[in-house]
């Protein structure tokens, strides 16, 4: 019980405090090439990002998951060709 929450718990940390933020930065360099640049999303230094993560505004979201289709269309390519 306790080696089950303590497992939960390394993996929301995980995820919390590199996976979101790569995403995220991810998202926003997508979405400036993508546009070429007409749309600029902010970059945001690790520790400022958890406050505007937790503000949820200026679009995080929807850079969020920018980021996660981003990765989620290169993984689907590498199992194709591969």
């Amino acid at each position: 019980m306790l080696a089950a929450s303590l497992t939960e718990l390394f993996i929301w940390f995980i995820w919390e405090i590199l996976l979101s933020f790569i995403l995220y930065t991810t998202g926003a360099v997508v979405i400036g090439l993508v546009t070429f640049g007409r749309v600029q999303k902010p970059l945001y230094w690790p520790a400022l990002f958890h406050q505007e993560k937790r503000l949820a505004k200026n679009d995080f979201y929807a850079v969020y998951m920018a980021g996660f289709f981003f990765y989620l269309l290169l993984f689907t390519l590498l199992v194709y060709l591969g």
